[in-house]
């Protein structure tokens, strides 16, 4: 009788810390990681010839100079290209997180400490986003797609 009582008080605290810490944090998953890249139109080839991932969506500048663009790997995940500028250089940019809440989690990590700057809404994707760094200076991005959001229509639009 001990030992039942001993598991249903397991399951019990089991079942509070599984509620309080899913409570706690919302991140969904990893959604994309971005690369600054000197030749795009190169890049891109690899991504959709080579790798075989579909080009999401992506923008230009009036001039056609390419501002970003995201392909595919699988339904909830991408790669985000970039050009290079003097102010960054070729390689690793920064990683998105998708979050169930942006405000909300932007403020969790402020409270513990990190620099996020105000979540805001992307003109581009109507996706809300705010960014972040990790103590050791990595950038990422908190990211909340609601229904109209760009990210959101591909992510529904995957086979």
């Amino acid at each position: 009788m001990r030992s039942l009582l001993l598991v249903g008080v397991g399951v019990l605290i089991g079942l509070f810390v599984q509620v309080t810490v899913g409570q706690e944090r919302h991140v969904r998953g990893l959604n994309h990681v971005a690369f600054a890249v000197d030749d795009v139109e190169a890049a891109s080839k690899f991504y959709t010839e080579v790798m075989g991932f579909p080009e999401a969506f992506a923008f230009y500048q009036d001039d056609g100079r390419p501002v970003l663009s995201y392909f595919q790997v699988n339904r909830e995940t991408f790669v985000e290209l970039m050009p290079t500028t003097p102010d960054r250089p070729p390689g690793f940019v920064h990683y998105g997180l998708e979050v169930d809440d942006v405000a909300a989690e932007a403020a969790r990590l402020q409270r513990a400490g990190l620099e996020v700057r105000p979540p805001g809404l992307s003109p581009r994707t109507g996706s809300r986003i705010a960014v972040a760094r990790t103590p050791s200076g990595i950038t990422f991005e908190l990211l909340e797609f609601g229904p109209e959001s760009l990210h959101r229509q591909v992510m529904n639009a995957w086979p």
